[in-house]
């Protein structure tokens, strides 16, 4: 999900779609783990003790995946173009990786994939270096936000 914060100097920040909220997810487990460990409390009740671990090993697993979704949803990146410089911020809980390039020099590339069915790259190079933008934005979002990017740094 690509949103605008500010015009002037150009800010953007991009984050995945959070379809399901921290609170949604632990209402979803709970409803789910309950439906689960209920029929195979059910199970164990007629003698089939078996399905009683399995059950609840599969609700662990479930809990450990919401988890990690939910850490996640925390990643964000933010892209700043300022009058001479672009500043591209991948952000994660408190570690933080930074990449400053100098607006003139700065060039957008977007890579349309070999396969069909995999998603297209967005670039930002300068001198030799390189970073990926926009990992969370879909291959639609990806071109519009390449064309506002080429835009932003061409501005002098």
């Amino acid at each position: 999900m690509l949103s605008k914060i500010a015009s002037s100097p150009e800010e953007y920040l991009i984050r995945g779609n959070d379809s399901l909220s921290i609170k949604g997810n632990i209402i979803f487990f709970l409803f789910i783990s309950f439906i689960s460990l209920s029929i195979a409390f059910a199970f164990f009740q007629l003698g089939l003790w078996i399905i009683l671990p399995f059950a609840g090993f599969e609700m662990i697993f479930l809990a450990f995946m919401l988890l990690y979704i939910c850490q996640k949803k925390l990643l964000h990146e933010r892209v700043l173009i300022t009058d001479k410089k672009v500043c591209i911020s991948f952000l994660q809980r408190n570690t933080g990786v930074s990449f400053e390039v100098d607006k003139g020099w700065a060039n957008v590339v977007l890579d349309k994939p070999i396969y069909k069915g995999h998603p297209y790259r967005l670039f930002i190079r300068s001198k030799g270096k390189e970073i990926e933008v926009g990992k969370m934005l879909t291959n639609k979002e990806k071109i519009e936000f390449s064309k506002i990017l080429v835009k932003s740094i061409k501005k002098v």
